[in-house]
């Protein structure tokens, strides 16, 4: 039986074990650390099934005696962590709060931002580290701007970040009073979003709350703390860990900066194709299932393994190669499918197309400045996390 979780190499972008796993079936049996057993869902077809099939229950995740990946996604208040019909309603207020048109009146200040980073960039001179120059910064001042969270606190708020999403390094008693602190935090922001509302999502969703009735005041600040915490680091490190797969691809990377037209399908590729994070999250099996299969028993823990599912050959030709014209790209799995389809997909892709765009019309030379083997990745963390990447130009 498989151990899991298997160790990863945070230098791989994608998952060679599950790969070969899936190779072998579709879902597999596996064995946690502590003894607890779980099944590993592996291809693309089995996968989209958990996502959208009320077979398969998150909220049952929650019940002690769950495996627990991720120590800060068992909440019974996140839109991560629950079922419809509950589900639909909290995700019904935010999305109604987290609009298009909220998101596209940031396209301006993406750019600007951007311009800004870069401007630092220059002024650093090469080598510089994008890491700490540009990826961790645009996600953040993003977010805080999006939220009307102030941005003098984004020191206060990665610290949070760091131990609310540790999986090793910090105490359960550590992230669970991270956890508390940054939804303090929130709350206090929310009060005076009552008293003098702003333009910004926080009053959005404290109008949900109140007004609207679609809110309890722990599902506000939850999903609150999802949208900062879970939103910046997630689209930081996805922005890292890609341009670190263009420089080992040159042929893309030149593709990219002679056709700049195909940025939109490049961002696609690059989502499918590097590992961002580990599995976080169980689902309970609700009754006897067949699963691509697999015999599913009632009570059974299912986990869903996205890189597998995005290299799997039934879907993506030569899925292990990194193809910025690829045609079906955007069918990955890197923001979830159905019901929980990530809701701030579309803010992170906006950003992560301007970010590649300016970055290479401003360094149109810009390459890796170290030897590959000079990389270092943080440990303790569910993401694949660069701690820094020096580029020349």
């Amino acid at each position: 039986m498989q151990a899991f979780p298997y160790v990863l190499a945070p230098s791989d972008d994608g998952d060679v074990v599950a790969a070969k796993l899936l190779g072998t079936a579709p879902v597999v049996r596996a064995q946690l650390p502590d003894g607890t057993q779980v099944w590993l869902v592996l291809s693309h077809e089995a996968a989209r099934r958990v996502f959208t099939d009320s077979t398969f229950s998150r909220a049952e995740a929650l019940r002690p005696g769950a495996p627990v990946l991720l120590r800060a996604a068992v909440d019974p208040d996140l839109l991560l962590s629950i079922d419809p019909p509950r589900h639909t309603r909290i995700r019904r207020a935010m999305a109604r709060a987290f609009s298009p048109r909220m998101v596209d009146r940031l396209v301006p200040r993406i750019h600007q931002l951007c311009e800004e980073l870069l401007d630092a960039v220059a002024a650093n001179g090469p080598p510089a580290d994008l890491v700490t120059l540009f990826a961790e910064p645009l996600p953040i001042v993003v977010l805080c701007e999006l939220l009307g969270v102030p941005y003098d606190d984004r020191d206060k708020i990665r610290a949070w970040a760091k131990r609310v999403l540790a999986t090793a390094g910090f105490t359960v008693a550590e992230i669970t009073d991270a956890i508390g602190q940054t939804r303090e935090y929130l709350g206090t922001l929310a009060t005076a979003r009552r008293a003098e509302p702003g333009h910004d999502l926080i009053t959005e969703l404290v109008h949900q709350a109140d007004e609207q009735d679609a809110l309890s005041e722990n599902e506000l600040l939850a999903n609150l703390q999802l949208l900062l915490i879970a939103g910046h680091e997630t689209t930081a490190n996805q922005l890292a860990n890609s341009l670190l797969a263009l420089f080992r691809h040159p042929d893309q990377l030149t593709l990219l900066r002679n056709r700049p037209e195909l940025i939109e399908r490049a961002v696609e590729e690059l989502l499918r194709y590097v590992r961002l994070t580990v599995p976080m999250q169980a689902t309970i099996a609700l009754r006897d299932t067949d699963l691509a299969g697999a015999a599913i028993k009632t009570g059974d823990a299912v986990v869903v393994v996205n890189p597998a599912a995005n290299r799997d050959p039934a879907v993506f030709t030569d899925p292990h190669r990194l193809d910025i014209t690829r045609a079906n790209s955007h069918q990955h799995l890197g923001f979830g499918h159905g019901t929980h389809f990530c809701l701030g997909a579309q803010l992170a892709r906006l950003e992560l197309r301007i970010a590649f765009t300016t970055l290479f019309n401003r360094f149109p030379h810009l390459s890796l400045a170290v030897d590959e083997t000079h990389l270092r990745w943080h440990t303790g963390t569910p993401t694949r996390s660069l701690t820094a990447l020096p580029v020349t130009w």
